[in-house]
Protein backbone atom coordinates (compact mmCIF):
# COMPACT_ATOMS: atom_id res chain seq x y z
CA UNK A 1 0.00 0.00 0.00
CA UNK A 2 3.10 2.81 0.98
CA UNK A 3 4.52 1.50 -2.44
CA UNK A 4 1.41 2.21 -4.43
CA UNK A 5 1.14 5.66 -2.64
CA UNK A 6 4.54 6.41 -3.39
CA UNK A 7 4.04 5.86 -6.82
CA UNK A 8 0.71 7.83 -7.19
CA UNK A 9 2.42 11.40 -5.50
CA UNK A 10 5.19 10.60 -7.90
CA UNK A 11 2.88 10.08 -11.14
CA UNK A 12 0.50 13.27 -9.73
CA UNK A 13 3.73 15.11 -8.60
CA UNK A 14 4.92 14.68 -12.54
CA UNK A 15 2.04 15.79 -13.75
CA UNK A 16 1.75 18.62 -11.91
CA UNK A 17 5.26 19.69 -12.77
CA UNK A 18 4.20 19.08 -16.47
CA UNK A 19 1.70 21.83 -15.85
CA UNK A 20 3.33 24.05 -14.88
CA UNK A 21 5.93 23.84 -17.22
CA UNK A 22 3.48 24.24 -19.84
CA UNK A 23 1.71 26.84 -18.60
CA UNK A 24 5.12 29.06 -18.28
CA UNK A 25 5.80 27.85 -21.47
CA UNK A 26 2.57 28.85 -22.58
CA UNK A 27 3.03 32.11 -21.36
CA UNK A 28 6.68 33.29 -22.50
CA UNK A 29 5.56 32.49 -26.06
CA UNK A 30 2.93 35.36 -25.96
CA UNK A 31 5.01 37.50 -23.30
CA UNK A 32 8.16 37.06 -25.17
CA UNK A 33 7.97 38.36 -28.68
CA UNK A 34 6.41 41.71 -27.17
CA UNK A 35 8.30 42.12 -24.00
CA UNK A 36 9.00 45.51 -25.04
CA UNK A 37 5.52 46.50 -24.83
CA UNK A 38 4.73 45.24 -21.30
CA UNK A 39 8.41 47.17 -20.72
CA UNK A 40 6.77 50.45 -21.48
CA UNK A 41 3.35 49.46 -19.77
CA UNK A 42 1.59 48.99 -16.58
CA UNK A 43 -1.40 47.53 -15.54
CA UNK A 44 -4.42 50.23 -15.30
CA UNK A 45 -7.39 48.09 -13.64
CA UNK A 46 -8.38 44.42 -13.68
CA UNK A 47 -11.17 44.06 -16.75
CA UNK A 48 -14.47 43.09 -14.92
CA UNK A 49 -16.19 39.56 -15.40
CA UNK A 50 -13.81 37.48 -18.00
CA UNK A 51 -14.55 34.65 -16.04
CA UNK A 52 -18.15 35.31 -16.10
CA UNK A 53 -18.73 35.03 -19.69
CA UNK A 54 -17.98 39.14 -20.38
CA UNK A 55 -15.85 39.12 -23.86
CA UNK A 56 -14.47 43.07 -23.61
CA UNK A 57 -14.56 45.21 -27.17
CA UNK A 58 -14.95 48.67 -25.90
CA UNK A 59 -13.89 51.34 -24.07
CA UNK A 60 -14.45 55.21 -23.34
CA UNK A 61 -13.73 57.67 -20.60
CA UNK A 62 -15.20 60.40 -18.60
CA UNK A 63 -12.41 62.66 -17.82
CA UNK A 64 -14.83 64.81 -15.24
CA UNK A 65 -15.51 61.93 -12.96
CA UNK A 66 -12.22 60.29 -13.85
CA UNK A 67 -14.05 57.03 -14.65
CA UNK A 68 -13.49 54.70 -17.66
CA UNK A 69 -16.89 52.51 -19.30
CA UNK A 70 -16.41 49.29 -20.35
CA UNK A 71 -18.80 47.22 -22.75
CA UNK A 72 -18.43 44.04 -24.97
CA UNK A 73 -20.75 41.07 -24.88
CA UNK A 74 -21.76 38.38 -23.26
CA UNK A 75 -20.64 34.40 -24.19
CA UNK A 76 -23.72 33.04 -22.79
CA UNK A 77 -25.96 35.40 -25.20
CA UNK A 78 -27.20 36.85 -21.97
CA UNK A 79 -27.94 40.86 -21.64
CA UNK A 80 -24.69 43.24 -22.51
CA UNK A 81 -23.14 44.92 -19.56
CA UNK A 82 -21.39 48.56 -18.84
CA UNK A 83 -18.97 48.55 -16.67
CA UNK A 84 -17.90 51.31 -14.70
CA UNK A 85 -14.60 51.06 -13.24
CA UNK A 86 -12.77 54.24 -11.56
CA UNK A 87 -9.23 54.95 -12.78
CA UNK A 88 -8.03 56.35 -9.54
CA UNK A 89 -9.03 53.05 -7.43
CA UNK A 90 -8.85 50.74 -9.91
CA UNK A 91 -11.97 49.02 -8.67
CA UNK A 92 -15.20 48.30 -10.58
CA UNK A 93 -18.01 50.47 -9.50
CA UNK A 94 -21.18 49.46 -10.87
CA UNK A 95 -22.01 46.90 -13.30
CA UNK A 96 -25.26 48.27 -16.02
CA UNK A 97 -27.53 45.76 -17.90
CA UNK A 98 -28.41 47.26 -21.59
CA UNK A 99 -32.30 46.67 -22.55
CA UNK A 100 -34.55 46.97 -25.42
CA UNK A 101 -37.27 49.48 -25.28
CA UNK A 102 -39.55 46.37 -24.61
CA UNK A 103 -37.59 45.63 -21.77
CA UNK A 104 -35.99 42.73 -23.40
CA UNK A 105 -32.16 41.85 -23.35
CA UNK A 106 -29.76 44.05 -25.32
CA UNK A 107 -27.66 41.04 -27.21
CA UNK A 108 -26.40 42.59 -29.76
CA UNK A 109 -22.16 42.95 -30.38
CA UNK A 110 -21.51 45.60 -28.64
CA UNK A 111 -18.29 46.19 -30.66
CA UNK A 112 -17.32 49.25 -28.84
CA UNK A 113 -18.42 52.58 -27.24
CA UNK A 114 -17.56 56.31 -27.09
CA UNK A 115 -18.71 59.35 -24.00
CA UNK A 116 -19.97 62.14 -26.79
CA UNK A 117 -22.48 65.25 -25.98
CA UNK A 118 -23.37 63.96 -22.45
CA UNK A 119 -24.30 60.29 -24.34
CA UNK A 120 -22.64 56.95 -24.49
CA UNK A 121 -22.77 55.62 -28.24
CA UNK A 122 -22.34 51.84 -28.48
CA UNK A 123 -21.28 50.40 -31.94
CA UNK A 124 -24.02 48.15 -33.44
CA UNK A 125 -22.11 45.97 -35.72
CA UNK A 126 -24.29 44.40 -38.34
CA UNK A 127 -27.08 46.87 -37.45
CA UNK A 128 -25.01 49.57 -39.04
CA UNK A 129 -25.87 51.94 -36.80
CA UNK A 130 -25.32 53.62 -33.04
CA UNK A 131 -27.34 53.09 -30.23
CA UNK A 132 -27.67 55.87 -27.88
CA UNK A 133 -27.57 55.36 -23.96
CA UNK A 134 -28.35 58.30 -21.46
CA UNK A 135 -24.95 58.99 -19.74
CA UNK A 136 -27.05 60.33 -16.81
CA UNK A 137 -29.44 57.59 -16.77
CA UNK A 138 -26.17 55.08 -16.55
CA UNK A 139 -24.63 57.22 -13.78
CA UNK A 140 -27.95 57.51 -11.71
CA UNK A 141 -28.65 53.72 -12.23
CA UNK A 142 -28.47 51.23 -9.13
CA UNK A 143 -25.66 48.56 -9.66
CA UNK A 144 -26.81 45.41 -11.89
CA UNK A 145 -30.01 47.23 -13.10
CA UNK A 146 -31.26 47.79 -16.81
CA UNK A 147 -31.00 50.67 -18.87
CA UNK A 148 -32.55 51.14 -22.34
CA UNK A 149 -31.24 52.85 -25.19
CA UNK A 150 -33.20 55.96 -26.13
CA UNK A 151 -32.20 56.30 -29.53
CA UNK A 152 -30.48 54.98 -32.97
CA UNK A 153 -28.55 56.58 -35.50
CA UNK A 154 -28.51 55.10 -38.55
CA UNK A 155 -25.33 54.78 -40.55
CA UNK A 156 -27.26 53.23 -43.21
CA UNK A 157 -28.51 54.57 -46.90
CA UNK A 158 -30.15 52.95 -49.77
CA UNK A 159 -26.52 52.73 -52.01
CA UNK A 160 -24.09 52.72 -48.66
CA UNK A 161 -23.74 51.24 -45.04
CA UNK A 162 -21.13 51.29 -42.37
CA UNK A 163 -21.10 47.98 -40.03
CA UNK A 164 -19.93 50.16 -37.07
CA UNK A 165 -17.31 48.08 -35.47
CA UNK A 166 -15.94 50.75 -33.10
CA UNK A 167 -16.61 54.30 -32.35
CA UNK A 168 -14.92 56.93 -30.96
CA UNK A 169 -14.31 61.02 -30.77
CA UNK A 170 -11.99 63.12 -32.16
CA UNK A 171 -12.34 67.16 -30.26
CA UNK A 172 -16.38 68.02 -31.69
CA UNK A 173 -16.41 64.77 -34.12
CA UNK A 174 -18.12 61.70 -33.07
CA UNK A 175 -16.27 58.66 -35.65
CA UNK A 176 -17.60 55.13 -36.39
CA UNK A 177 -15.06 52.55 -38.07
CA UNK A 178 -15.36 49.27 -39.25
CA UNK A 179 -13.72 46.43 -39.34
CA UNK A 180 -12.70 44.47 -42.46
CA UNK A 181 -11.01 41.09 -43.18
CA UNK A 182 -12.17 38.45 -45.35
CA UNK A 183 -14.39 36.39 -45.78
CA UNK A 184 -16.08 36.83 -42.65
CA UNK A 185 -16.52 40.81 -42.32
CA UNK A 186 -16.59 42.59 -45.70
CA UNK A 187 -17.25 46.04 -46.39
CA UNK A 188 -18.75 47.76 -48.97
CA UNK A 189 -16.75 47.85 -52.06
CA UNK A 190 -17.48 51.54 -52.06
CA UNK A 191 -15.05 51.79 -49.88
CA UNK A 192 -11.81 50.42 -51.49
CA UNK A 193 -8.82 52.54 -51.81
CA UNK A 194 -5.90 52.15 -53.66
CA UNK A 195 -2.81 53.16 -51.43
CA UNK A 196 0.89 53.50 -51.61
CA UNK A 197 0.71 49.73 -50.21
CA UNK A 198 -1.90 48.10 -51.55
CA UNK A 199 -5.68 48.35 -51.14
CA UNK A 200 -7.19 50.07 -48.14
CA UNK A 201 -11.26 48.33 -47.49
CA UNK A 202 -12.13 50.09 -44.65
CA UNK A 203 -13.24 53.80 -43.36
CA UNK A 204 -13.54 55.58 -40.53
CA UNK A 205 -16.43 58.32 -40.57
CA UNK A 206 -16.41 61.28 -38.56
CA UNK A 207 -19.51 63.10 -38.49
CA UNK A 208 -21.72 65.75 -36.07
CA UNK A 209 -25.23 65.33 -35.14
CA UNK A 210 -28.43 67.37 -35.93
CA UNK A 211 -31.48 66.28 -35.31
CA UNK A 212 -30.61 62.78 -34.15
CA UNK A 213 -28.88 62.32 -37.73
CA UNK A 214 -25.27 61.70 -38.81
CA UNK A 215 -24.04 64.93 -40.77
CA UNK A 216 -20.61 63.32 -42.17
CA UNK A 217 -17.57 65.47 -42.08
CA UNK A 218 -14.78 63.43 -43.79
CA UNK A 219 -13.40 60.17 -43.58
CA UNK A 220 -9.88 57.93 -43.05
CA UNK A 221 -9.35 55.36 -45.62
CA UNK A 222 -8.23 52.38 -43.12
CA UNK A 223 -6.09 49.13 -43.65
CA UNK A 224 -7.76 46.13 -42.13
CA UNK A 225 -8.25 44.39 -38.83
CA UNK A 226 -8.76 47.57 -37.26
CA UNK A 227 -10.24 47.82 -33.70
CA UNK A 228 -10.05 50.87 -32.69
CA UNK A 229 -8.95 54.09 -32.83
CA UNK A 230 -7.52 57.42 -30.65
CA UNK A 231 -6.70 60.54 -31.33
CA UNK A 232 -3.94 63.74 -30.12
CA UNK A 233 -3.17 66.61 -31.72
CA UNK A 234 -0.39 65.29 -33.49
CA UNK A 235 -0.63 61.29 -34.18
CA UNK A 236 -3.53 59.12 -35.00
CA UNK A 237 -3.38 55.68 -32.84
CA UNK A 238 -4.96 52.61 -34.75
CA UNK A 239 -5.63 48.92 -33.06
CA UNK A 240 -5.56 46.56 -35.21
CA UNK A 241 -5.66 42.51 -34.11
CA UNK A 242 -7.29 39.40 -35.30
CA UNK A 243 -7.54 35.53 -33.83
CA UNK A 244 -4.26 34.38 -32.23
CA UNK A 245 -1.66 36.57 -33.77
CA UNK A 246 -0.04 39.36 -32.47
CA UNK A 247 -1.87 42.92 -31.95
CA UNK A 248 -0.24 46.22 -33.36
CA UNK A 249 -0.81 49.76 -32.38
CA UNK A 250 -0.28 51.59 -35.59
CA UNK A 251 0.62 55.28 -35.10
CA UNK A 252 0.53 57.50 -38.05
CA UNK A 253 1.89 61.45 -38.47
CA UNK A 254 -0.87 63.62 -38.64
CA UNK A 255 0.82 66.17 -40.37
CA UNK A 256 2.05 63.97 -42.49
CA UNK A 257 -1.72 62.81 -43.85
CA UNK A 258 -2.87 65.27 -46.20
CA UNK A 259 -6.41 65.33 -48.17
CA UNK A 260 -6.77 62.79 -50.61
CA UNK A 261 -9.43 63.85 -53.22
CA UNK A 262 -13.10 63.14 -51.53
CA UNK A 263 -15.48 59.80 -51.03
CA UNK A 264 -18.70 59.30 -51.38
CA UNK A 265 -20.21 58.36 -47.97
CA UNK A 266 -23.89 57.74 -46.71
CA UNK A 267 -24.68 60.03 -50.08
CA UNK A 268 -22.46 62.90 -49.20
CA UNK A 269 -19.05 63.29 -50.68
CA UNK A 270 -16.66 64.67 -48.21
CA UNK A 271 -12.78 64.81 -47.55
CA UNK A 272 -10.52 61.73 -47.96
CA UNK A 273 -7.53 60.94 -45.71
CA UNK A 274 -6.17 57.94 -46.30
CA UNK A 275 -4.18 55.72 -43.93
CA UNK A 276 -0.72 54.09 -44.82
CA UNK A 277 2.61 53.84 -44.69
CA UNK A 278 3.51 57.23 -45.83
CA UNK A 279 2.34 58.62 -42.43
CA UNK A 280 3.16 55.43 -40.60
CA UNK A 281 5.64 56.50 -37.53
CA UNK A 282 5.78 53.71 -35.93
CA UNK A 283 4.30 49.87 -35.25
CA UNK A 284 4.20 48.41 -31.63
CA UNK A 285 3.45 44.45 -31.24
CA UNK A 286 1.09 43.85 -28.36
CA UNK A 287 -0.47 40.76 -27.56
CA UNK A 288 -3.03 39.19 -29.39
CA UNK A 289 -6.78 40.04 -29.26
CA UNK A 290 -6.55 44.16 -28.24
CA UNK A 291 -9.98 45.90 -28.82
CA UNK A 292 -10.57 49.43 -28.52
CA UNK A 293 -8.24 52.05 -27.38
CA UNK A 294 -8.64 55.41 -25.27
CA UNK A 295 -5.50 58.01 -25.17
CA UNK A 296 -5.88 60.03 -21.49
CA UNK A 297 -3.08 62.48 -20.79
CA UNK A 298 -0.80 61.19 -22.98
CA UNK A 299 -1.24 57.48 -21.95
CA UNK A 300 -2.88 54.97 -24.26
CA UNK A 301 -5.26 52.05 -22.43
CA UNK A 302 -5.90 48.95 -24.11
CA UNK A 303 -8.54 46.19 -23.24
CA UNK A 304 -8.44 42.52 -24.55
CA UNK A 305 -10.55 40.01 -25.01
CA UNK A 306 -8.06 37.26 -24.45
CA UNK A 307 -9.37 36.17 -20.97
CA UNK A 308 -12.26 35.55 -22.04
CA UNK A 309 -13.95 32.36 -21.12
CA UNK A 310 -14.67 32.17 -24.92
CA UNK A 311 -10.55 32.69 -25.54
CA UNK A 312 -9.47 31.58 -22.33
CA UNK A 313 -5.54 31.70 -22.94
CA UNK A 314 -5.41 34.77 -21.97
CA UNK A 315 -6.14 34.18 -18.12
CA UNK A 316 -2.34 32.86 -18.33
CA UNK A 317 -0.65 35.44 -20.20
CA UNK A 318 -1.99 38.46 -18.72
CA UNK A 319 -4.73 39.47 -20.98
CA UNK A 320 -7.31 40.09 -17.80
CA UNK A 321 -5.41 43.52 -17.66
CA UNK A 322 -6.08 46.95 -19.16
CA UNK A 323 -3.28 48.10 -19.49
CA UNK A 324 -1.53 51.54 -20.49
CA UNK A 325 1.67 52.70 -22.24
CA UNK A 326 3.30 56.17 -23.47
CA UNK A 327 4.74 55.67 -27.08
Amino acid sequence: MKKLSKVLIIVFGSLAGFILLFLLGFRLYFRIPVSSYYKVSKKAFVIPDTNRNFVSQGLTYDEKAENFYLTGYMKDNSACPVYIVNKNSKKLIKTIKLSNPDNTPFVNHCGGLSLYQNNIYIAGGHDNCLYVFDKNEIDQAENKSSVTYKNIISLETEDDMIGVAFTTTDKDMLIAGEFYRLPQYPTSPKHEITTIDGTNNAIALAFTLSDNKAVPSYVYSLPGNVQGMAFSDEKIYVSTSWGLSFSNILIYDRSKITSNGTMTVLDTEVPLYILDSSSLEKTIKTAPMSEEIELIDGKLYQVNESASNKYVFGKFTGGKYSYYSEF
